[in-house]
């Protein structure tokens, strides 16, 4: 079933659902044969769409804080392998074009960036062994299954809901005011973070109203991409320059495209922010709440 509360189910029943359905598609991800690469990608959305689930109820779970934790180290295990293979793509998809675009590199020059970055990517997987780390993945989604069933959620109906939902929406705001305030790549970087979250929890909150939820996840998408290849290209400058992975006339050229994609990803992300984050935390609650309540007397089974 969908990564979305139902209205005719208990929210306790529907976050065990959830959570339960993306440890199995994680599991499933680790046993298929899509490739190492792209298993690393998928079961660390799986991580986070749980660890999404279980913020949506963190003030009535008593156990947040053991499931936030299991699910964040479990992802880490291939963090530093999906950071390499990000590099890859950041160069494909960002910088390769916008260089080529200004003509300043060859293709030779561009060629051996990214065999370079290749042959990090696999030389760190080789190194870190791959695939214990996602057998040891696979071991941990298996162990908090166990516990799924037994999640001791402690209030119904939207108050389960509630608090969450503000709290992480009340964060990706504050977040917001960081990255602008002082564009740093930590502030950025954290800001991403909390509007994914807000952007899971209004999946996961569809049904309340589910046409302006669907628009308000597509914004909150551009959103999360415009942050992401903003956060994408100062990690790939921050590893180019403190491994010197490159010439130095290369790493300067490199440099400048990125201070320039940067400064346009600033640019388009604050109308964007500034409109889906408009209201103060509690309004959104209380809208919300407001379409909860009507979903659950008039649609139950829609």
């Amino acid at each position: 079933m969908k990564y979305t509360l139902q209205p005719d189910e208990r929210v306790s029943d529907g976050i065990k659902r959830i959570i339960d359905g993306k440890i199995q598609r994680g599991i499933a991800h680790i046993e298929g044969d899509i490739g190492p690469h792209e298993t690393v990608h998928e079961v660390r959305k799986r991580c986070k769409e749980i660890r999404a689930a279980v913020r949506l109820v963190r003030p009535v779970l008593p156990t947040y804080k053991r499931e936030n934790v299991h699910y964040r180290d479990a992802a880490r295990r291939v963090s530093a392998i999906r950071d390499a293979h990000a590099a890859v793509e950041t160069f494909d998809e960002r910088l390769e074009p916008a260089v080529e675009s200004r003509g300043d590199l060859d293709d030779e020059t561009l060629d051996t960036i990214r065999s370079t970055l290749v042959d990090r990517r696999d030389a760190m997987a080789t190194e870190e062994d791959l695939n214990r780390r996602l057998d040891d993945l696979r071991t941990d989604l298996v162990n908090g299954r166990k516990r799924v069933a037994d999640l001791p959620v402690s209030t119904e109906g939207y108050d389960a809901v509630a608090g969450g939902l503000r709290k992480s929406y009340k964060r990706a705001r504050n977040r917001m005011a960081d990255a602008y305030d002082e564009p740093t790549f930590e502030h950025f970087h954290e800001w991403r973070k909390r509007v994914k979250y807000h952007r899971y929890h209004c999946r996961l909150l569809r049904r309340v109203w589910v046409g302006p939820m669907k628009a308000r996840r597509a914004e909150l998408k551009d959103l999360s991409d415009v942050i992401g290849y903003e956060n994408d290209l100062a990690e790939f400058a921050e590893t180019m320059n403190d491994e010197e992975l490159f010439a130095p006339e290369t790493r300067a050229t490199l440099e400048e495209v990125i201070t320039a994609k940067r400064s346009e990803y600033h640019r388009r992300g604050r109308p964007l922010g500034e409109r889906i984050f408009a209201e103060r935390p509690d309004e959104l609650a209380r809208r919300f709440g407001s379409y909860w309540e009507v979903t659950r007397e008039y649609e139950p089974e829609r």
